[in-house]
Parts: structure tokens; sequence; C-alpha cells
């Protein structure tokens, strides 16, 4: 087998005005004032090592999941090199050989053969009107036969129980989006996150997509919707935008954010606290 290339758009500088994508979305309840700087100054990030590591695995999964909707046996190999292709160039470029351990992992993880493979999509592309919210675009990672929506992740600690039945704003905005253009609801989403301990395992936590759900997802997307056309109410004609709808102090550290003052940065909120795993 021979992996394709993993092939995606370059989302650095996608303008929440246009559409709200899933990132943006998530990055309002994180910091407020980084989500409306990414609205009026936009700026290209250096990603950490935990970010790069993450992308790397994911587009190594990408590969794997791919032969294994194909009938075809993995190629460990082949995923390892576009998982790096996939970060090829970055500043803080991950170890390759963690990278293959994780990958070598998924492989061997009792999940992969319990999954119906046939039909699976690797990063479908939706953008769509959804009611009351406006154009929405997301890639959600994998898209199961059944209606079976998964996001992989990396990180140095374990999801909580109920990680999954109540990520509203990344799984749950998946669930509408797949809903809205299916017309049928999906049965189940999903996390799988590679834990990195120092014995790292991948782990699953998983649940229905409940009316709740769904629910909540939409209140709060709309939620955003709603500040994104304050905040362009209250900034037309002004020649020095002001951030007065964003409000949401940061939740993780600020030391890698591109607005950080330690890095030329503009923000009066950044805070030196501990950051944690993607």
């Amino acid at each position: 087998m021979t992996a394709a290339p993993v092939a995606r758009e370059d989302l650095t500088f996608r303008d929440p005005r246009r559409f709200i994508s899933k990132s943006f979305v998530s990055q309002v309840g994180i910091c407020g004032q980084k989500a409306w700087f990414q609205i009026h100054e936009p700026r290209a990030w250096v990603a950490p090592e935990k970010v790069t590591f993450g992308s790397a695995v994911d587009a190594g999964v990408e590969a794997i999941v791919k032969a294994l909707r194909d009938g075809d046996e993995p190629d460990l190999s082949a995923a390892h090199h576009e998982a790096m292709l996939r970060v090829d160039g970055e500043v803080n470029r991950p170890d390759d050989g963690l990278v293959l351990v994780a990958l070598k992992q998924f492989t061997e993880w009792s999940v992969v053969d319990e999954v119906v493979w046939d039909g699976a999509a690797t990063q479908p592309h939706i953008r769509l009107e959804l009611p009351g919210i406006g154009e929405v675009d997301a890639h959600p990672d994998l898209i199961l036969s059944g209606g079976v929506i998964v996001d992989i992740k990396t990180g140095k600690a374990a999801k909580a129980e109920n990680a999954a039945a109540t990520s509203y704003t990344e799984l749950g905005l998946y669930a509408l989006l797949y809903q809205e253009h299916t017309g049928e609801r999906a049965q189940r989403v999903a996390y799988w996150t590679y834990v990195r301990s120092k014995m790292p395992w991948w782990q699953e936590r998983i649940a229905p997509v409940t009316d709740h759900l769904l629910r909540v997802a939409r209140h709060r997307v709309a939620a955003v919707a709603r500040a994104i056309e304050a905040d362009t109410l209250l900034n037309e004609g002004v020649a020095v935008p002001t951030n007065s709808v964003f409000t949401a102090p940061p939740r993780y550290g600020c030391g890698d954010c591109p607005y950080h003052p330690s890095l030329g940065g503009p923000c009066e909120w950044a805070e030196e606290l501990s950051d944690v795993a993607a």
C-alpha cells in the first residue's frame, strides 16, 4: 500500500466574519482576546511541539484509515512518511521516532479491529448554512459508516469519561453539520486520544448524539455568531477597533500565543500560566 498525500488547506487567515469555523468557536472559549485578534489582526503562528506532534499523528492515522477502508493492510512506513511530510518545515518539528510509536500503537489498538472501516470518510470538508447561525466550515477527522463522528487528539492527560458527551463546540458542532448535510442524525461522537504519558496509550471516549448535545451545541455556536455580528456593528467605521464583546479571559497559558507581548504582540490580557497539552 502506498499512502496518498494528505492534503489540507491553509486555515491560518480564515475570517470568521465570512464563515464560522470549529477552530474559531473553540478559540472563543479558550481566550476571547485571542479570538478577537484573529478577526482584526490575524497573525501567523509558530506551533509548539505539542501541536505539530498532533498534526503529524493526525496525518499518519488518516493514511492508515484510508488503507483499512480500501481493504489493504496498513503500511506503517508509508503512514509515517505522510505524518512527517505534514509537519515538514515546522520550526518545532516533532521527533520522528515518537510519531512512529504513536502510529504503530494505533495499528495495534483493539478498537481498530472493532471498527467497520468500509465507507469511512477522512477529513471531509463540510461547509453549509446552519439555520439561525450562518455559514459554518469544518473538517471532522473521521466519519465512519453508521454516522459515527471521530476526532483524533493527542495530549499529556487522558480525557474525562464524559469528554465526548460534553464536547458541545467541537463534536456537537460536527453532529449539527452532519445532520444538516445528510438529513439524518449522527449516532455517536468520539474522541480517540493518544495519551503521551510515560507509558503512552490510545484512549476512546464515545457518547451517543442526544437532543441535549445538539441543543447546547446549537446555542453555543449561535452565541459566537451573534458576538461576531455585534463586534462588526460596534467597530463599523472606527479607526481603531476595540474588543468589548469577546470578554472570556484566557483559560490556558499564553506563552506560545502570537499576540503575547514577549513575541511582539499587542495583548494586554497575557498571563504567565502553565501550558497544557494540545
